[in-house]
């Protein structure tokens, strides 16, 4: 896996509390609750635009939500979700485009989930060292991978999925 330059991201306590800045691998080897933010876009057919993450960063080539990352130092939820927008996927949006579903306790995660409605034609533009590809699909499609292929998906897309899946889909 090639490594990039990362800023710090936010770490919480039990309950999403008392955040600091640490790094990447500190946070992961000392098992702390990172806070992240999650996007899922959804098109005028009710797809849900997944990506499978590239060979070259952490859960390589596994299915994922359409954007995600952590929040870093100085950055709130809404801040992480516009950013990784914009970095994963070249689509530029305001606050006032996403819609906050529940934010929701994963195994390693505080993740602040976000659904934008786009038009079907809307013009992506994939981090190709990020994003290997992108699929729109149907929700139907989305749990057939997460209940019979979840060994293709990352933990969170399952995780969120099951949890947020109405939320996600009802538009």
């Amino acid at each position: 896996m090639t490594e990039r330059e990362y800023k710090k991201i936010i770490v919480a306590d039990e309950n999403n509390e008392n955040p600091r800045a640490v790094t990447y691998p500190e946070a992961v080897a000392n098992g702390w609750i990172r806070r992240a933010a999650r996007v899922f876009l959804v098109n005028e057919d009710g797809k849900v635009l997944i990506q499978k993450r590239s060979r070259h960063i952490a859960k390589p080539q596994l299915f994922d939500n359409s954007a995600a990352g952590h929040v870093d130092e100085g950055e709130e939820y809404i801040d992480a979700a516009v950013r990784e927008l914009k970095e994963e996927l070249g689509v530029v949006v305001s606050e006032e485009d996403l819609e906050l579903m529940p934010v929701i306790r994963e195994t390693n995660f505080f993740a602040a989930n976000y659904r934008l409605r786009v038009s079907n034609d809307i013009e992506i533009k994939a981090d190709e060292f990020e994003v290997e590809d992108l699929f729109w699909m149907t929700p139907q499609e989305i749990d057939d991978f997460v209940f019979n292929k979840k060994e293709m998906c990352t933990d969170s897309l399952v995780e969120v999925w099951n949890k947020l899946r109405d939320n996600i889909i009802n538009i």
